[in-house]
């Protein structure tokens, strides 16, 4: 069962930071076409769904926080990592 919560918190920490850095990185860069308040908006949102991430892994699996962090750290260096970023 260990295993199971470790995969998923992993696997969740992953496909959430993806997504989140993703729209973060991708608004900053766009912020000229799609203006200030609509950029700060994009940021605002993902950061909270970022820290709600954070939360209910401390909530519901706290002995797994490395892996939350381990799992968003790759997501964030393969989103830095793809190219896009100019």
């Amino acid at each position: 069962m260990n295993i199971l919560i470790m995969v998923l918190v992993g696997a969740g920490a992953y496909i959430l930071g993806v997504f989140g850095f993703a729209q973060i990185i991708g608004s900053l860069q766009n912020i000229h076409a799609r203006g200030i308040g609509l950029t700060l908006f994009t940021i605002i949102l993902w950061s909270a769904i970022l820290v709600g991430g954070w939360f209910l892994m401390h909530t519901f699996a706290p002995s797994h926080s490395v892996i939350y962090y381990i799992a968003t750290g790759v997501s964030l260096i393969q989103v830095l990592g793809a190219g896009e970023i100019q």
